[in-house]
């Protein structure tokens, strides 16, 4: 009975070391190889509730009537969430000539100064569709697109008309605390420069840097 018990302890304990090589063997047989798979560690750059970004742009803006201008603006959000934003926006550009003033060759019909156009407006925003975006095999940005739509003031033509916006953009984080920016918005108010009260449609693209901290 000794013997039985011995030789049955025997046959398991050869049994168990020869399972990794018959296993070692079948996989050597059947062409099949093992990963070794390494986790790269990283860290991402993110934006957090709480954060606060300040941001330049410059672009055109497409002034009702007074042709395509170039506009520079500042932005500073604050994130209510990583999603969630509210905007301060203040943007400046300077009003060309309209068809009539170059067709007509006549007096221009705003001065230097009344051609200044500066518009202010408090915003909301949400950043939609989080994703990447992907430089190269080894090189990814966390990236977003985003809607936002405010009221504010715009002075144009010597006086100071309500306005309100919408728009939409598309952003890129590219570094721990460095936002790159390309956006459309429109500004919507009313001008009487032509003698009726005419509502406007200006339309703006502009690209921009943001530093959030």
């Amino acid at each position: 009975m000794e013997n039985r018990l011995c030789h049955l302890f025997l046959a398991l304990a050869l049994l168990i070391t020869a399972s990794p090589a018959l296993a070692a063997s079948d996989d050597e047989q059947t062409g099949l190889i093992q990963p070794t798979v390494e986790r790269n560690q990283f860290d991402e750059a993110t934006i957090d509730s709480n954060d606060f970004e300040i941001i330049l742009s410059a672009g055109y803006l497409s002034i009702e009537d007074f042709a395509v201008n170039s506009m520079l603006g500042v932005k500073l959000n604050y994130y209510v969430t990583d999603s969630l934003f509210v905007q301060l926006d203040w943007l400046q550009a300077t009003a060309g000539d309209t068809s009539y003033e170059i067709l007509s060759g006549g007096a221009p019909l705003l001065t230097d100064e009344e051609r200044e156009l500066t518009a202010y407006a408090i915003n909301l925003g949400y950043n939609l569709l989080p994703g990447e975006v992907f430089f190269s095999e080894h090189t990814t940005f966390n990236s977003a697109f985003f809607i936002n739509a405010g009221i504010g003031n715009a002075t144009f033509a010597g006086n100071d008309r309500f306005s309100y916006n919408y728009g939409a953009g598309f952003r890129v984080l590219l570094l721990e605390n460095l936002s790159l920016y390309s956006e459309f918005r429109n500004h919507v108010f009313d001008v009487d420069v032509f003698g009726i009260n005419k509502t406007t449609n200006n339309l703006q693209f502009s690209i921009a840097v943001g530093w959030y901290f």
